[in-house]
């Protein structure tokens, strides 16, 4: 994306800090949008209708500023988004030779003891080569919420082209310096690779003293920003920048005590605090309207890792299905129990057939001492008691054959070539010709269930059929 053209379907958005993003980041706007001026106009914005201008050191850029939510975000093709310098933790550490892949494996380990998070939790950008040999820069970032804000504009269709930390985004003059103010929070880089964040709330008089905060925290060679003399009390001359901003100088002051330092605002809410924080730190202030920002020399998207489907699955908000999923467990563990309970009163009752069936056969063979399969020793029981009463049985083989001849009809002496009795089954050889056709042989089954058989044919072409009584 170039430095000063932004096209139509084109955004650069200023991510919230996580701390307010994840209440409000889709309904409210919280969202700090640059848009091209003819995007801008239809958007509108929540304290200024047309948006803020964006200036780079004075100059115009087609583009605007507006506060919109992640709703409210036109149609978008591609999107690059600037998170909030709260968020990400700048460091320099001497990282080992290895690849990309085992390199981020050992940065949780090697930046263990910069983090007050837990390392493991985060994702790690690795920037280029800083200061000494082996020496890195690394930016840390939450990885939940790094996916959270990524995904969400991902859903939405919109292309994420890149994610810089907002503190190397901010364009610096020849000290290699500049200051932001924005979202109630401070944006200070302080070199090419060098940068921090600070918390700033919506009093002007808190607000100049987190910015006087970060500026002594800051301890960079490349601020040196000088207290002001306690006695020196030096004439304040107001000038208007090409933002519309009113600025001061201290021309009073000796050149050499005093810096100038380009402070980007988000409006001017801003003016009072910044002004108050010169004062008291020591420095010209060159207020000024946020900027066009510059790319950054790592990209937070490198941090991402795994499938594509996988961060699919990772950016799902569960807590949006919380109650439907709260709901589902709810029946499924209602279910589960009505099967359990109807699978305990099943068992009573089979345990109670069982037993009333072997109370059953005891008395009908009181002679039986050993008793496992109660039905089947009391069918084979019977079958022993018919055989010796000289009985036939309806699994017998004069029954079955007598069944079986009056499914067949008049042709049924006439169709079998030959029949074999085994194991109360009977097999049926036809003789060709006979019973070949498919619509004869479906009357055959049908007739057979009439008179209580079963009968299979071994295949469509073969002239054999197993014929049994049907269970």
């Amino acid at each position: 994306m170039a430095a000063q053209v932004l096209r139509k379907g084109q955004a650069i958005v200023w991510v919230p800090p996580r701390a307010i993003g994840e209440r409000a980041f889709a309904t409210e706007p919280v969202l700090l949008a640059m848009l091209p001026v003819a995007v801008s106009d239809k958007v509108g914005g929540a304290a200024n209708p047309g948006g803020l201008p964006v200036t780079v050191f004075g100059s115009a850029s087609t583009a605007r500023y507006v506060r919109v939510s992640l709703d409210a975000l036109p149609v978008l093709k591609t999107a690059t988004l600037v998170f909030d310098a709260r968020d990400v933790n700048l460091l320099q550490v001497v990282v080992p030779a290895l690849s990309g892949a085992r390199l981020q494996q050992a940065l949780p380990n090697i930046v263990e003891e910069m983090l007050l998070q837990d390392p493991q939790s985060c994702a790690y950008a690795i920037g280029p080569r800083v200061g000494a040999e082996g020496q890195r820069l690394v930016a840390a970032i939450d990885r939940g919420w790094l996916e959270f804000v990524v995904g969400a504009f991902e859903r939405r269709g919109i292309a994420v082209q890149g994610a810089w930390p907002a503190q190397l985004a901010l364009p610096v003059g020849a000290d290699r310096t500049a200051f932001a103010c924005l979202n109630d929070g401070l944006a200070l880089r302080t070199g090419l690779f060098d940068g921090i964040g600070w918390n700033a709330t919506s009093g002007a008089d808190a607000r100049a003293e987190a910015i006087v905060a970060l500026l002594a925290s800051a301890g960079s060679p490349c601020a040196p920003f000088a207290p002001p003399a306690a006695d020196v009390a030096p004439a304040m001359a107001e000038r208007v920048t090409p933002a519309g901003l009113a600025a001061r100088e201290l021309p009073s002051e000796p050149p050499q005590l005093r810096r100038r330092l380009a402070v980007f605002v988000e409006d001017a809410s801003w003016q009072t605090p910044v002004l108050k924080a010169a004062a008291r730190a020591g420095f010209d202030a060159d207020i000024r309207a946020l900027p066009f920002p510059l790319p950054a020399p790592l990209d937070l998207l490198t941090a991402r890792r795994g499938s594509a489907a996988g961060r699919w699955f990772a950016d799902i908000d569960w807590r949006a299905w919380r109650g439907a999923a709260m709901l589902g467990g709810a029946s499924v563990a209602a279910v589960l129990l009505g099967l359990n309970l109807h699978w305990g009163v099943l068992a009573q009752e089979r345990t109670a057939l069982k037993a009333q069936t072997e109370r059953v056969f005891r008395q009908a063979f009181p002679d039986r001492q050993l008793v496992v399969e109660p039905l089947l020793q009391m069918q084979r029981e019977v079958a022993g008691l018919r055989t010796r009463a000289g009985q036939a049985g309806p699994d017998d083989f004069l029954p079955l054959l007598t069944r079986f001849a009056l499914a067949l009809g008049a042709q049924g002496a006439d169709s079998m070539a030959s029949v074999e009795f085994r194991e109360a089954r009977l097999r049926v050889r036809f003789q060709p010709g006979f019973l070949e056709a498919r619509s004869v042989r479906e009357i055959l089954v049908r007739d057979s269930q009439r008179q209580g058989l079963s009968v299979k044919f071994d295949g469509e072409r073969e002239p054999t059929a197993t014929v049994a009584l049907l269970r």
